[in-house]
């Protein structure tokens, strides 16, 4: 009993222990088999995953090279690993974001185009930092957001996934995934998307590579097609009418135009007040001489009438003013686009224009028209579209020029057969009135003249006679013979005369009132009128006006030959003694000899019995005897006993003429110490002029029988411009041999000074440097210099002599080397320029004294230390635009005794610019006198700061040439740049945003 009371009491515990146990066993089974279901379960997706992106890169793969077909098929199999129902596939080209597919909540939207500009929000900024953004919550994230967005839709979204497509060095595109739902996208969304994106960027640059080249070859073998249709065209409108509907068919732009380049009327065959012809085209004056007119358009079968556009501020005006291609993306944010005037009405589709390019056509520097073309599309000229463009706009000017060239060679047979007539007419005339005939007739039928007539210039009378006319209404010129025009008598001849141009005038001739306008030409020929050619009506401009211009040089050229016959025989023998007397000075060389063979020539060609050159002793204002022929030895001591002053040779005194062109003779009484000498009681005088200055005179004992005249004294002027050139040649070679000495002193003196001058750009750590040296004469008093010194550091100056000339030069090139041998051996700016003052009074005698600006530049503390005696001020440009001038207390060194120098340093920041310069920058004037200054210098390195050092000293040197213009520089020009270096991070975003 006692047993059934324990095994009942110890028997029920047992199994409730046992079923416990049994329980907590299943209980971690069950946990054991949940785990391995839910490992295996990620196991499965991430399998799964890994299928349907490896599946999507094989698409991709496979994928034609379509980039419109990739960016469709990116959308389908982005929808394998995340929610595509909202999602967009984009592209960038340069600042426009081209969205190639968008889909919104599922539903289809139009491809469009965004400009980023500067505020491309959250695309933007993928676009420029090349990192995705994942957007769990816009509104909980808004004030963390590296970018603001840019909601398009009324409803924005409240998550996102941004991820940039990346092949290369070059974002190419972006793909976005939104979703009204926040906490909608997780980081392995994120990673699955970037997987995809990274193949996908590759498959989209490659399809992109390989459509470029495609329409490249193809627009390069269309513009070849065109060229070659083109080029089998020599009529003008035809070409241009080709070329538009040719551009228009093959590329599919519209409308297609092209405008010529034309000058418009200017008056260049007019007196005051009167009417004028269209001169030539040439390079411009001004872009408002000019015009462009409307030749052809792909809107009109024909352009009725020119419709002019004065160039001005427009997108064809800059095309033909820059002479380079002009591209509008968008013509409604472009200030130069213009509806071309005329085109609307051509053609209405104008109106609809979105984009524009005007490609101007040139041939050998020449603008010949342009090309305009434009587009609905925004941005439609990309680089391969202007290329081939620009290619086509090439082969059109050819086209163009060689179609000009072959009407210009019709043109040309035609005046050179007229030419050719005329020619051979006037050989054929036998004497000067036949030759007059000749002209007139021939004129006016070769030109169509109603008349034409012939007026000689008469020099002794100063007028013109009437000499000959051919008339088609002879009555209508009755008074013509015996007509004599005065100067003053008719204006319009008056101006062709003095002005030696033609000129068209509606004040008709004295013998005929009524006929008007008239055409004046003047007959001249090496530099002389002979007379005047008088038609009516004058010729139209182009080839009617230039076969005109033809015939009257070639009637001038023989009515000079006529003329000359006539004077000839008079002159044959006065030619040949002076040939002879030129021949016998040419085989000398010495003054004295040469002037002794004129005055013993002069006797034996005109038959006088004395003759003696004076020559005009300058310094003491006095002639001084040359050599003489018939001169007796005693009166010859008498004539050197005596000064000669000007009061002597009275008519030479009252009466020389230093205008004149040619030597003057006089007839004067002789002193009487001088009419013993003579051997007669007058003299004709000859002045020797040479140059405009009287360098000596000519007396001939004038004979009592028989006066000089008429061809004699002709010789002895003739004979007189033998002597002067004698004695101004004499005088030259003078003063040439003086100054080739000296041109050749200061030329070594200009290349030693110049081989003092360091190199422009030495390497200095931490720092770039260029600079510039400009002598005003062949030396210069300004220097400056870089030293390297110890430790890395670079000692620069720049320094200005208050001298010109040679001894500036030399006192600076003392002052260099003063300043570089104390340098080596001290660290502080303000010592060194005290102990060069020291050496310089010390040890130079000189007044000259030097200002000079010392800078020591350490690369290791990026510190610029400097000191500044009496120099100008350097200009220290911030990066952020601030300025300082540095200046320390100072004078110039070689003035004083124990000078104070002061000075200081200062932090160069990475982009810190400072310049240093000689006061021939700010104190270079223009020809009203008016200096560069210190503020024009300021403005200038504000606007080239972003430059490097080699930039800015072009654009300092740029500003003042432009300033100065054609003003002689009156100082040296010196300028010092060093640019602090930017870290080199920045230098390699600089350098991708410049690819």
């Amino acid at each position: 009993m006692n047993g059934n009371v324990l095994a009942q009491a110890t028997s029920p515990p047992s199994m409730a222990l046992l079923a416990g146990l049994a329980a907590l066993g299943l209980l971690g089974l069950l946990y054991v088999l949940y785990w391995r279901f839910r490992i295996r379960d990620t196991l499965l997706r991430q399998v799964a995953e890994l299928e349907g992106l490896s599946q999507a890169g094989s698409a991709l793969v496979a994928a034609d090279l379509d980039v419109d077909a990739l960016c469709e098929l990116i959308y389908r199999e982005s929808g394998q690993v995340i929610d595509n129902a909202t999602f967009q596939v984009g592209l960038f080209e340069e600042d426009r974001y081209y969205i190639k597919v968008w889909v919104i909540d599922g539903e289809r939207q139009t491809p469009s185009a965004f400009d980023l500009g500067e505020r491309g929000g959250i695309v933007g900024w993928v676009r420029d930092t090349r990192r995705p953004l994942l957007i769990r919550d816009f509104e909980r994230e808004m004030g963390e957001l590296p970018a603001r967005p840019t909601y398009i839709a009324a409803d924005p979204p409240r998550s996102a996934i941004f991820l940039p497509l990346i092949s290369g060095e070059r974002v190419i595109g972006l793909m976005a995934a939104q979703s009204q739902q926040p906490d909608r996208f997780s980081a392995d969304d994120l990673r699955r998307l970037t997987i995809l994106g990274n193949q996908a960027a590759s498959a989209i640059a490659n399809a992109q590579l390989f459509e470029q080249e495609r329409t490249r070859a193809g627009q390069l073998q269309l513009v070849s097609d065109i060229a070659r249709q083109v080029s089998a065209i020599n009529d003008l409108d035809d070409i241009f009418r080709q070329v538009v509907h040719l551009t228009n068919e093959r590329f599919g732009y519209h409308p297609v135009s092209i405008f010529s380049y034309e000058p418009t009327e200017t008056p260049t065959m007019s007196g005051p007040g009167e009417a004028g012809t269209a001169d030539d085209l040439g390079e411009p004056e001004s872009p408002d001489q000019y015009r462009v007119v409307i030749r052809a358009s792909s809107g009109a079968d024909a352009v009725a009438g020119a419709v002019p556009l004065q160039v001005g501020d427009s997108l064809i005006a800059s095309a033909i003013q820059t002479r380079q291609t002009v591209v509008s993306p968008d013509v409604d944010a472009d200030a130069r686009y213009q509806p071309q005037l005329g085109l609307a009405q051509l053609d209405p589709l104008a109106a609809q224009t979105r984009s524009e390019i005007v490609i101007p056509l040139v041939v050998e520097g020449q603008v010949l028209g342009v090309l305009d073309v434009h587009s609905p599309e925004p941005a439609a000229f990309t680089a391969p579209a202007r290329t081939a463009l620009e290619a086509l706009g090439a082969q059109v000017a050819i086209a163009i020029n060689k179609a000009g060239q072959f009407r210009r060679q019709q043109e040309q047979a035609w005046l050179t057969t007229a030419q050719l007539q005329m020619a051979e007419a006037l050989r054929r005339s036998a004497d000067l009135d036949a030759l007059q005939v000749t002209i007139t007739r021939l004129t006016a039928m070769l030109v169509g003249h109603e008349f034409c007539a012939v007026m000689l210039w008469d020099e002794a009378a100063e007028r013109y006679r009437a000499a000959t006319l051919y008339a088609e209404h002879p009555e209508r010129h009755q008074d013509f013979t015996g007509t004599s025009v005065t100067i003053g008598q008719w204006p319009a001849l008056d101006a062709a005369h003095v002005g030696r141009q033609p000129l068209v005038t509606d004040q008709g001739p004295p013998w005929q009132k009524a006929f008007r306008p008239v055409a004046l030409y003047p007959l001249a020929a090496k530099g002389s009128v002979m007379g005047m050619l008088v038609a009516g009506p004058p010729p139209a401009a182009g080839t009617a006006e230039e076969l005109l211009r033809l015939i009257v040089s070639q009637s001038a050229q023989a009515l000079d030959n006529a003329l000359l016959a006539i004077a000839q025989q008079e002159e044959a023998w006065v030619n040949t003694a002076l040939l002879q007397v030129a021949e016998a000075v040419n085989s000398l060389i010495d003054l004295q000899d040469i002037l002794s063979t004129i005055v013993r020539f002069a006797p034996m060609l005109v038959g006088v019995n004395a003759c003696l050159v004076l020559i005009w002793d300058e310094e003491r204002q006095v002639f001084r005897p040359g050599p003489s022929h018939g001169i007796g030895d005693m009166s010859r001591g008498v004539l050197e006993s005596f000064e000669i002053d000007r009061s002597e040779i009275v008519s030479l005194e009252q009466r020389e003429d230093r205008l004149s062109p040619a030597p003057t003779y006089y007839e004067m009484p002789l002193p009487p110490w001088m009419q013993t000498a003579m051997h007669a009681e007058r003299a004709v005088a000859l002045p020797l002029v040479a140059r405009g200055e009287l360098v000596g005179a000519l007396l001939v004992g004038a004979p009592s029988a028989a006066p000089l005249g008429g061809r004699r004294l002709s010789i002895l002027a003739g004979i007189a411009h033998q002597a002067a050139i004698a004695v101004v040649n004499d005088q030259l070679y003078r003063e040439s041999a003086e100054r080739d000495k000296l041109a050749q002193e200061l030329q070594l003196a200009h290349e030693i000074q110049a081989s003092m001058i360091p190199p422009g750009n030495p390497r200095m750590e931490a720092c770039r440097v260029a600079s510039y040296w400009r002598a005003a004469r062949e030396v210069s008093g300004d220097f400056y210099d870089f030293i390297r010194l110890t430790d890395g550091r670079w000692g620069i100056v720049i320094a200005d002599v208050a001298d010109k000339g040679m001894p500036a030069a030399i006192f600076m090139a003392v002052s260099r080397t003063i300043l570089r041998a104390v340098a080596f051996s001290r660290v502080s700016p303000a010592a060194t320029l005290r102990r060069v003052n020291d050496i310089l009074l010390n040890d130079t005698t000189t007044d000259l004294f030097v200002t000079t600006f010392y800078a020591v530049w350490d690369p290791k503390a990026n510190v610029l230390t400097y000191a500044n005696a009496g120099h100008n001020p350097p200009i220290l440009l911030r990066a952020d635009g601030t300025e300082q001038l540095l200046r320390t207390s100072g004078i110039a060194l070689g003035v004083l005794d124990d000078i104070v120098v002061g000075e200081q340093s200062v932090l160069l920041e990475p982009d810190d610019m400072v310049l240093m310069y000689t006061d021939g920058v700010t104190e270079a004037m223009n020809e009203d006198y008016d200096e560069f200054g210190l503020e024009r210098l300021r403005l200038t390195l504000r606007g080239a700061r972003e430059q490097p050092p080699s930039g800015i000293v072009a654009a300092v040197t740029e500003a003042v040439r432009e300033h100065t213009g054609d003003a002689t520089l009156f100082d040296d020009l010196t300028m010092v740049v060093i640019k602090r270096k930017p870290p080199a991070a920045k230098t390699a975003r600089r350098a991708r945003r410049t690819s």
